[in-house]
């Protein structure tokens, strides 16, 4: 490695907790200022790095055939690039020590929980082992990068008299609309963003879902759910397709404005820590303890994994006494 190419890797790696978008830039004007000394190992070492890059634009263009979210491209992206930075070394050339050493230093440098730097952890596993399986190294070094366990915390689901108080203090037609929506149908606030009125269909009580991975599935809502929305739709007066406007312009509600409605709803109602994921939770967990199949939950959840389905289920005393007097003999 020449002079230039370990100066711009020392301080890519010094700038390590610095968004990545700036690490960008900071490359790249490097790179420039150096490129006004002739040395003929430059284009050596440039060509290396364009590889490097080359591998991981591969890899994300593989994934986004395959249906990944674009906000899902972007964390692999970002910490992959943060590992290639922090080693110096292309893909071939990187160990398992390298893999445990990056580990260390992320978990020491940015303070993470143990759930965080396993989310790393699967990030490079899942690339390197797209490497091998396409022939781009020979051996894995992060297939023996062991899951990084982490104390898991039971998250509660909202009680019948806190969704009670949630609908008390919804003042708008479009609140008590959203909240009994999430509430019956438990998709995630990405899908409520994208959810056209056409997607209802009232005489079914089915509601069509692009889910994560441009997937489509079927959710159900109930006749309370589909009595309050037919209410909101009647009391508006714009011709948008959205299914939920915002208030002011009858614009499509976004994300962010969903969590700060759900939010203040919570305030209102003396609820602590309402946000749209907890309906979802609060969904799935009713469901299953009123007797719900979990395959049939996890159908309506769009989960791929049955496992990430189970979280949902919070185990109690009464449940599984109730379970043990219905199927003991």
């Amino acid at each position: 490695m020449d002079i230039r190419s370990q100066v711009i890797d020392e301080v890519l790696q010094a700038l390590g907790g610095i968004a990545q978008d700036v690490l960008r830039r900071v490359e790249d004007a490097i790179t420039i200022c150096l490129n006004r000394y002739e040395l003929q190992e430059r284009c050596t070492e440039l060509t290396e790095a364009i590889v490097r890059r080359d591998y991981l634009s591969m890899y994300l263009a593989t994934l986004r055939m395959e249906g990944k979210a674009e906000s899902t491209l972007d964390q692999y992206g970002r910490h992959i690039r943060m590992l290639l930075a922090f080693s110096g070394k292309p893909e071939e050339e990187i160990s398992l020590y390298d893999l445990r050493y990056y580990l260390a230093c992320y978990k020491r440098v940015r303070k993470v929980a143990n759930n965080t730097l396993d989310n790393v952890r699967r990030y490079i596993r899942a690339y390197f082992k797209w490497l091998a399986a396409e022939g781009h190294i020979q051996r894995d070094p992060a297939a023996a990068l062991k899951m990084i366990h982490s104390q898991k915390k039971v998250k509660r689901d909202l009680s019948a008299v806190e969704l009670e108080r949630i609908r008390n203090a919804c003042k708008t037609k479009r609140d008590i609309a959203l909240v009994e929506f999430l509430y019956a149908t438990g998709t995630r606030v990405s899908e409520v963003v994208a959810l056209n009125i056409l997607d209802v269909d009232f005489e079914r009580l089915e509601v069509r879902v692009l889910g994560k991975g441009n997937k489509e599935r079927i959710v159900y809502i109930t006749e309370r759910c589909a009595m309050y929305l037919r209410e909101y739709l009647q009391s508006r007066s714009d011709a948008g397709e959205s299914l939920f406007v915002s208030m002011r312009a009858a614009k499509r509600l976004q994300k962010a404005g969903i969590e700060r409605v759900i939010r203040d709803l919570g305030r209102r109602a003396g609820v602590s820590n309402v946000h749209p994921h907890r309906y979802r939770r609060t969904m799935a967990t009713h469901l299953i303890n009123r007797g719900c199949n979990i395959q049939d939950v996890q159908q309506l959840l769009g989960h791929e994994s049955i496992s990430t389905t189970q979280i949902y289920y919070v185990y109690s005393r009464n449940t599984v006494k109730a379970a043990y007097q219905k199927y003991a003999a």
